[in-house]
């Protein structure tokens, strides 16, 4: 059996001094990257440095990213971009592999411990699940990753894309207020918004207090299906979104989308790539 996999695409696996774990890191790059001059369409105009866009929960989604950024280039109005998947590390069990790399997540991409959510994770995978770690991650990702990725790749360090769904939109909107000149613009989500005491609210209060200006440009997205006794996602949501707006933050821009008829796992990739189309036009 041969092995399946993306085209033009590296596999890396990184020891993170920050966090302490192990991370498989894909990075796909751009079908012209090596484009020769004189090159015909669709590598006809390709650039020096290329526009990074960091996956998060790489496991699932970096596939997928790459193969909606590549074929949306082809008609001039976006740009190509290299494609880092930041996820978890994979063995030949695909249900133990999805188990580790779902609660692997909970410790990375969230800001807060939540007790009572780690107990439910365990219970429900067998397996030790801790939350809280977002600001090693972050580290990680400041100090270690994007370095690598701009000393390795011809990256352009003005273009850096985060993409987050669910607990990765919470970690980018952690991101956005710890460092907020880090990304060129945030694609977020369905965010978990209730997670540790709704956490991402009184975050943004206590940021709305100390500043004036927040230099971030974020497409945030969710499912109209998000919505029911037991999930506010939706609401919250837009909540978050109104908030945002309200407080005029100097160099601040918010483009919100509700996906009709769409749930949380349906969202992502409508979501995703209207989000791409914006973030990545020329």
């Amino acid at each position: 059996m041969v092995a399946v996999t993306v085209l033009n695409s590296e596999l890396h696996m990184m020891d993170s001094q920050h966090t302490g774990r192990e991370y498989r890191i894909t990075v796909s790059l751009p079908l012209g990257y090596s484009s020769a001059p004189g090159e015909d369409w669709p590598f006809n105009d390709t650039p020096d440095k290329w526009p990074v866009v960091y996956v998060l929960d790489g496991n699932w989604y970096s596939g997928m990213v790459t193969e909606i950024i590549r074929p949306m280039s082809w008609c001039g109005s976006t740009s190509d971009a290299i494609v880092v998947g930041i996820g978890y590390p994979e063995g030949q069990n695909s249900i133990e592999s999805f188990r580790e790399s779902f609660t692997r997540r909970n410790a990375d991409l969230t800001p807060v411990r939540d007790e009572a959510e780690e107990k439910s994770m365990e219970a429900r995978h067998k397996r030790p699940t801790p939350s809280g770690d977002s600001g090693n991650f972050l580290k990680f990702m400041q100090n270690e990753l994007i370095p690598l990725v701009e000393k390795d790749y011809r990256a352009d360090p003005s273009r850096r894309i985060l993409v987050g769904h669910s607990y990765g939109a919470l970690f980018g909107l952690f991101a956005m207020f710890e460092a907020p000149d880090l990304f060129s613009a945030l694609i977020l989500g369905s965010p978990t918004l209730r997670y540790g005491n709704r956490f991402t609210f009184q975050r943004e209060e206590a940021f709305a207090k100390a500043h004036t200006s927040l230099p971030a440009k974020v497409y945030l997205y969710v499912g109209e299906l998000e919505e029911d006794i037991n999930d506010t996602t939706m609401t919250d949501t837009l909540r978050l979104a109104a908030v945002l707006q309200g407080r005029n933050y100097e160099g601040f821009s918010l483009v919100k989308q509700v996906f009709a008829d769409q749930n949380h796992c349906e969202v992502a990739a409508p979501g995703i790539q209207w989000g791409l189309k914006h973030a990545l036009r020329k």
